[in-house]
């Protein structure tokens, strides 16, 4: 089949072909995602195990070492970390590209079974893959009205079992990230004093209180025609329940839990520091699942916020204070990057209009890059890809080439027509001479970036919407220009009501900047010293100019949020006391900032949080103005200083970045034996 010839014959096929593109791309790009990176699938799985009052050497002889030695021989599995804290203790495993998380998951669940036992008082181990260590895209506070702003730590358990189901079934949303706080509990505090005066022991009360609440399946009882299943019921009800707990009976006298203990609902101790502003607050984070849209879930959640505070937070004297989400910055990077978008077509455009002197044949190119960016839309769409910096990018880079294809066809077609052929021949002919070079051209260019679409690691995860992008854009400008600019330059010809007539003498030499261009490019080719010369020459130049303009090497560009982090290493064993005094030192030297904008030239500070507990500690600042985050780091930096005993570092949060401080770090691994 003749393309060519077919286009030319068959101009309306061939522009309702060019209206399903451009269709499609427009159902494409409705349906794709926006966010403000790549997604990237890093085949992790994190096994969390708790254990309250327990130490990290505890953690770690106890339960990790025991896991450790029954996963490590997990097919596929590449490298295995561990980190023990108060409390719980955290395996990471990390699989080969490629691995089903799902499958790798039952691996692991199966492989924990072969775990013996777990200490008393230990929970079972909860597996997890790494979207659920993934940075949350929306940060909220929760926070008291009015009154004890200190009485938003009693409300840990309230916002467990009445408002995270809430927040979680908002479509797009992956998992929650709650911190701060402490839950509610049931606590039986017994009297050393009491105790001894009733010839009691501690082991003694513990296992009576763990024997009795517990309810009792006894079996079944047939009777006549029926059976029953019969069932002791003796779990605590409330504290009442447990005061009557009967101790001992030596037929003289009875002892109860209420003669030793006091019985009743308390809250766990040294819950986590979490300041915003220097108020006491829950955070939440919210995790988007792989492939949401930000943006509407970002709209979604605003509503259902709005709701809850509304609602049943109004109504127990509770609020959200939505800080942060990453709206306002995609947003801002893709209007920036559409802007270019725009500027580079238009730029283009004018180019082609200089040189071509000419409306229509300006036109007839210029049809190239709307046509080839919404077909790249629906091609996207079929990857499963979304709209993000790193795929509009790619497109932007792509519109200088799209046009290069066509114009290449329409100067041959107009050379053709100039020799005094029909407008048919002239666009058959011209295009026919030169599909060959222009196919070369477009294949050298995919073959460039085609393979990185393939690769699996996360190099091409992260620039495969680039290759995908600059691809098929590609691609698709070679379809328009040997068949849309054929069918058009016939139509245009065929119009045209001017006079065409063959000439067979030399071209005139042109304009004075032609004549120039022309005189020094027959310099150039004069003899092989000019021609040597030559090539040394610009070679050497762009060589230069290569070494002096080029810039600091970087794997990522760190971009320019609205956020700044400040990790803080504290001496270890901290109390609850010791990091609150901290935060509140923190929120009065940073609190003249929120007030005033330019102070000692830093920008007004807009938000201000502080989180701390055995884990991490960290705080970090929020600017009024977007764009001058990173002037709020030398405040951040003094402040850190000046805290006795203590050293940290400030950092901006880069947007490729998944956890705290992951995106510009080195990891040292140092390991030996104990002598």
């Amino acid at each position: 089949m003749d393309l060519v010839k077919l286009s030319i014959h068959q101009p309306v096929s061939t522009f309702a072909a060019v209206f399903l593109v451009i269709l499609f791309g427009i159902i494409g790009l409705s349906r794709l995602p926006v966010q403000l990176t790549p997604d990237v699938e890093a085949p992790k799985i994190s096994v969390n195990t708790t254990w309250p009052g327990a130490s990290p050497y505890e953690i770690e002889k106890e339960i990790v070492e025991e896991q450790e030695d029954v996963l490590k021989s997990i097919s596929g599995l590449t490298v295995m970390e561990s980190s023990s804290y108060n409390n719980y203790g955290n395996i990471s495993l990390t699989f080969k590209v490629g691995t089903n998380l799902n499958d790798a998951m039952v691996r692991v669940t199966n492989k924990l079974n072969e775990v013996t036992s777990y200490p008393e008082n230990a929970a079972k181990p909860a597996v997890s893959t790494s979207s659920a260590e993934n940075s949350p895209i929306i940060w909220m506070m929760l926070k008291t009205r009015e009154g004890d702003h200190d009485r938003i730590k009693t409300y840990r358990t309230f916002f467990e079992n009445e408002v995270r189901h809430s927040l979680e079934r908002v479509p797009g949303v992956g998992s929650l990230f709650a911190f701060g706080g402490t839950e509610k509990r049931f606590e039986i505090k017994v009297d050393p004093q009491r105790l001894a005066d009733h010839g009691m022991t501690l082991s003694k009360v513990i296992e009576r209180v763990r024997s009795a609440n517990s309810n009792i399946s006894a079996g079944v009882l047939g009777l006549s025609k029926r059976n029953y299943r019969i069932r002791t019921i003796s779990q605590f009800q409330s504290p009442d329940d447990a005061k009557e707990l009967l101790l001992a009976d030596d037929g003289l006298r009875r002892i109860y839990l209420r003669d030793i203990a006091d019985v009743g609902f308390g809250y766990a101790s040294n819950p986590p520091a979490v300041l915003h502003n220097g108020q006491p607050m829950i955070v939440v984070g919210v995790r988007k699942e792989a492939g949401a849209n930000v943006l509407e879930l970002t709209a979604r959640m605003r509503k259902v916020v709005n709701g809850l505070n509304d609602g049943i937070l109004h109504d127990n004297g509770l609020y959200f204070d939505w800080v942060h989400d990453q709206t306002p910055y995609i947003n801002t990077a893709i209007d920036t990057v559409q802007t270019n978008l725009m500027i580079g077509g238009v730029l283009a455009i004018t180019v082609l209009l200089l040189f071509l002197r000419s409306v229509s044949s300006t036109l007839t190119v210029a049809i190239a890059i709307p046509i080839s960016v919404m077909g790249t839309f629906f091609f996207m769409y079929l990857f499963n890809r979304n709209i993000n910096v790193m795929s509009l990018a790619g497109i932007t880079f792509a519109v200088g080439m799209l046009v290069d294809n066509s114009i290449v066809v329409l100067e041959n077609i107009d050379r053709h027509r100039r020799m005094g052929k029909s407008p048919f021949h002239a666009s058959y002919d011209g295009t026919r001479e030169v599909w060959g070079a222009v196919l070369a051209s477009t294949v050298t260019t995919v073959a460039v970036f085609l393979p990185v679409i393939f690769i699996e690691e996360e190099a091409g995860q992260l620039f495969r919407d680039i290759a995908i992008a600059i691809t098929f854009s590609i691609a698709i400008s070679l379809f328009v220009s040997i068949s849309v600019i054929p069918a058009v330059t016939n139509k245009f010809y065929t119009l045209s009501k001017r006079k065409v007539t063959q000439t067979n003498t030399a071209p005139p030499k042109g304009n004075p900047f032609v004549r120039t261009i022309m005189y020094l490019s027959n310099l150039t080719r004069r003899n092989a010293f000019s021609k040597i010369a030559t090539v040394v020459i610009f070679t050497a130049a762009s060589a230069m100019a290569v070494m002096a303009l080029i810039p600091k090497a970087e794997y990522l560009p760190q971009g320019n949020r609205n956020l700044i982090l400040n990790i803080l290493v504290p001496p270890p064993g901290y109390s609850e006391q010791k990091r609150l005094e901290i935060g509140h030192y923190i929120s009065r030297e940073v609190a003249p900032y929120l007030k005033e904008d330019g102070k000692e030239g830093i920008p007004q500070i807009e938000n201000i949080f502080y989180v701390a507990s055995d884990a991490v500690t960290l705080f970090g600042g929020i600017s009024t103005h977007e764009d001058e985050a990173r002037k709020m780091m030398p405040l951040f930096t003094r402040i850190m200083n000046s805290i006795p005993g203590m050293f940290g570092v400030s950092l901006q949060r880069g947007i490729f970045e998944t956890g705290i401080g992951q995106g510009r770090t080195v990891d040292v691994n140092i390991s030996g034996n104990d002598n």
